[in-house]
């Protein structure tokens, strides 16, 4: 009988031991999917597509420019909450001028596109993109790519840099 409740003790606390790491596994995991991630969201109200973008990461807007009809690239960067325009490129120097920053030149870059090489420094909290049939619109990071018309549709889309759960970026992505 005694060996019996020796035993009986080393498999009780076996158990006990199996339950604290996986108590011990679960409070790990939990913490890490609650921790906040930088992301960047994009979303027209109904539908929300969360990408990672962390600070110092590049953005690039890019869409078919109406007035002109040429690609526009505009470059961002993500530092902390805002997204800095650093520069807008294009194939047709009009696109560059058409920002009216005029405070440095004008130039030409190594791939042929045409740039601004001082611009005014701006931040912005939010982007608001109009989605139209023929822009071609884009956002690219590294890592993702998403056109945003086959996405969204022609609407309005609001473009944030924002912090969430991970496990929330890991459940829907896109939503």
């Amino acid at each position: 009988m005694k060996g019996l409740s020796v035993r009986t003790h080393a498999v009780r606390t076996a158990q006990t031991g199996v339950r604290i790491a996986t108590v011990a596994a679960v409070l790990v995991t939990g913490v890490a999917l609650a921790a906040p991630v930088p992301v960047l969201s994009i979303s027209d109200g109904s539908r929300e597509i969360l990408a990672p973008l962390d600070t110092g990461d590049a953005l690039t807007y890019s869409y078919r420019q109406s007035i002109y009809g040429v690609p526009v690239y505009e470059d961002f960067v993500r530092q902390g909450d805002a997204i800095d325009l650093r520069r807008v490129r294009s194939v047709d120097i009009r696109s560059v001028e058409y920002f009216g920053w005029g405070d440095g030149r004008i130039v030409r870059d190594a791939d042929g596109l045409w740039y601004e090489d001082a611009p005014p420094p701006t931040a912005h909290s939010e982007l608001v993109l109009r989605i139209a049939p023929l822009g071609e619109q884009r956002l690219t990071a590294s890592g993702w790519s998403y056109a945003l018309l086959p996405l969204f549709g022609e609407t309005v889309v609001t473009v944030r840099v924002e912090r969430r759960p991970r496990a929330q970026t890991l459940i829907g992505a896109a939503r």
